[in-house]
């Protein structure tokens, strides 16, 4: 969850009932989580939103300022379109650097394989940032 792809004020504004929103919770042992919901209230202070689960369906209340979910565990309200579209290339090397992480946490002494993580992630980052 983070601040880039939050609905802004003005978009959280102008939310009506029938609205579809799409809901990001909180990173779990299995990554982030989105939901699709509908908006079915908007009063002064809350959004109650509607979405359906594998165990029903579940009304939750989102704050109109910032769009985090009121109770529960942390969840927002999200933009469902990325920002920018990774590239092949950067799902491969996102891959690659997952790969060598789940290598080095099988074994946390191997100290070679640490230090390929430690270059694929410098290379990620030098690429990303330009």
């Amino acid at each position: 969850m983070s601040l880039e792809n939050r609905l802004t004020a003005a978009q959280l504004a102008a939310l009506t009932p029938g609205d579809t929103v799409t809901i990001e919770s909180a990173p779990d042992v299995r990554g982030t989580r989105w939901a699709v919901g509908t908006v079915i209230r908007v009063g002064a202070a809350e959004i109650v939103v509607k979405s359906r689960g594998r165990r029903g369906t579940f009304v939750e209340r989102y704050g109109r300022r910032d769009g985090i979910r009121r109770s529960g565990s942390p969840a927002e309200l999200v933009n469902a379109e990325p920002t920018e579209p990774a590239t092949a290339e950067q799902r491969r090397e996102a891959q690659r650097i997952h790969s060598l992480y789940r290598a080095w946490s099988r074994n946390r002494a191997d100290v070679d394989t640490l230090r390929q993580l430690h270059a694929a992630i410098g290379d990620y980052l030098l690429t990303r940032t330009g």
